[in-house]
C-alpha cells in the first residue's frame, strides 16, 4: 500500500492539507514560509521555517526515512526531486520526469556540504 503524507496546517481562520509528494522546497523568509510545489504552485503561510521543519518531521512515522533535508538557514528540499548540484555556479536543481524544474542559489559552502554528505552516503551502500 502506497502512503501519500500529508501536512495538515490548521489556523484560526483555514485549514491547510497539503500533499508533501507534490512540494519541491520550503523557504523561509521571516516568520513566514514559502511552500513551492514542483508543477509551481506557491502558497504562503505564516510558520517560521524551524516550525516547518519539526511538522515535517512529525509527519514520517518513526524508523522512516523522510524525504526532506535542510539545507543552511532558509531553506529545505525534497530530496526525490534532486537532479544535480553545481559547486561553481552555486546551483542545486529539483526537477521531476514532467518537465517541472527550480534551480536554487545557494551558498558554496552549504552545497559542498551537501554534496560531500550524499557521496559519502552512496559510498557506505
Amino acid at each position: 500500500m502506497s502512503r501519500n503524507p500529508k501536512l495538515t496546517l490548521n489556523s484560526r481562520d483555514e485549514l491547510l492539507v497539503i500533499d508533501l509528494e507534490r512540494v519541491a522546497y520550503l523557504q523561509a523568509d521571516g516568520n513566514y514560509t514559502h511552500i513551492c510545489h514542483m508543477a509551481g504552485d506557491r502558497l504562503t503561510v505564516s510558520l517560521g521555517l524551524a516550525k516547518m521543519e519539526a511538522m515535517l518531521a512529525g509527519t514520517y512515522p518513526a524508523g522512516s526515512h523522510s524525504p526532506f533535508y535542510r539545507l543552511g538557514r532558509s531553506l529545505i528540499i525534497n530530496q526525490r526531486y534532486l537532479q544535480s548540484i553545481s559547486l561553481p555556479r552555486q546551483k542545486l536543481v529539483l526537477a521531476d520526469g514532467d518537465g517541472h524544474r527550480h534551480e536554487l542559489t545557494l551558498h558554496k559552502a552549504v552545497l559542498k556540504e551537501y554534496k560531500d554528505l550524499i557521496t559519502n552516503k552512496k559510498q557506505k551502500l
